[in-house]
């Protein structure tokens, strides 16, 4: 099955797919944090993660992390204004966003906040099918099961399935859930068994036995999207690949040191003063906790100067 990455906002940025794609790998596509309306434009700090001419280091020419931009709106209107701009950069791949559970989001009618409202996904659908006519780009969908009860996504599928769709991406959980709370599986079979468009599955998925599981349990699933998992264990998508055991041990953190030292390294050049340059890079290590030996993980997160960042990860080195 494919491996597609997941967006999560703050963490898989630009640079952080790329050295990703370098350094590990196994992933057939990574998904942008979606891009949206901000002061009646489209946020400039978005489109900037998308520019393919990012200065990454010695990562830039050696690997191309194929990139699928995420947009996120409460209109056709939104819609229309994101998608031009996506499609005026060159991307042919575009992903509509219904499922980020949020509550500024949700609140403002968008990502799960707006799978309730039947007219306003059928008028977007409606704009899909017409882009998808006469435009270059062809469109995904990413959902949940609802804001607030799986009624809300069986409701919508019949829309769905009319919409010339290339996959739609299932979190089997309801957007007020957030991230907590039990996965519906009866309501994802449900959906499995009566959705006519290639189906992912996202939610939840920390191994390679998961994604065996999913794959001999549900055959004509076409994916797995995985988000906090592979950031908290950059290797699962190559290992699932290669059909190996967890990389452990020396071989994992020296990879992981790989990895950090790209992005750090693209931190020095575009942030200025210790500050700025640490609040981009520590969030790298949020998921790694477990793989880091307390006292280190520790040092990490109370540095307050490079210098004592860099002794942090000088110590990770030594273990």
């Amino acid at each position: 099955m494919k491996i597609l990455f997941a967006p999560l906002q703050g963490y898989t940025t630009g640079i952080y797919r790329k050295a990703h794609a370098e350094i590990f790998g196994g992933v057939d596509a990574y998904y942008a944090p979606y891009l949206r309306i901000e002061n009646g434009k489209p946020r400039e700090k978005d489109l900037r993660d998308l520019d393919g001419d990012t200065d990454s280091g010695k990562c830039n020419s050696v690997v191309h992390a194929k990139t699928v931009p995420q947009i996120i709106a409460n209109s056709v209107d939104e819609f229309k204004v994101l998608t031009e701009v996506l499609l005026q950069k060159g991307f042919t791949q575009i992903d509509f966003n219904m499922g980020c559970p949020f509550p500024m989001q949700v609140n403002r009618h968008r990502g799960s906040g707006l799978l309730g409202d039947t007219q306003a996904v059928q008028a977007i659908m409606g704009e899909i099918a017409r882009q998808s006519a006469t435009e270059t780009a062809r469109f995904s969908v990413k959902m949940r099961l609802g804001q607030s009860s799986p009624d809300e996504a069986f409701a919508l599928l019949p829309i769905l399935n009319d919409t010339p769709l290339t996959q739609i991406t299932l979190h089997p959980r309801l957007g007020r859930q957030q991230y907590k709370g039990a996965i519906d599986i009866k309501s994802f079979e449900k959906f499995y068994s009566e959705c006519r468009h290639p189906l992912v599955y996202n939610g939840d998925i920390t191994s390679v036995s998961q994604i065996c599981e999913m794959e001999r349990r549900y055959p004509k699933l076409a994916g797995i999207m995985i988000g906090r998992g592979l950031l908290a264990q950059p290797s699962l998508a190559a290992e699932y690949k290669a059909g190996k055991a967890n990389i452990t041990g020396k071989e994992f953190t020296d990879k992981l040191l790989q990895m950090h030292e790209i992005i750090f390294e693209y931190a020095c050049k575009t942030y200025q003063g210790d500050s700025q340059i640490l609040s981009h890079i520590k969030s790298f290590w949020d998921y790694l906790e477990p793989s880091l030996p307390k006292k280190t993980f520790k040092k990490i997160q109370k540095a307050g100067k490079l210098s004592e960042y860099d002794a942090a990860i000088q110590s990770l080195i030594m273990e």
